[in-house]
């Protein structure tokens, strides 16, 4: 077993939590905050799209 990889898929799902349910929007990169009009639903589609795969 690879315990890097292992690591890695463990910190992708803590980071998908965290925007998903926790609506921790300032995790995700290459986006202008000023531009986004409903961050809950930015955190719900992005955080939600890795969390659920």
């Amino acid at each position: 077993m690879d315990y890097g990889l292992l690591a890695i898929g463990i910190a992708l799902l803590l980071v998908s939590y965290l925007v998903a349910v926790k609506k921790q929007t300032w995790l995700l990169a290459g986006f202008n905050e000023k531009m986004i009009k409903n961050k809950s639903l930015l955190g719900k589609v992005t955080g939600g799209t890795f969390f659920c795969r």
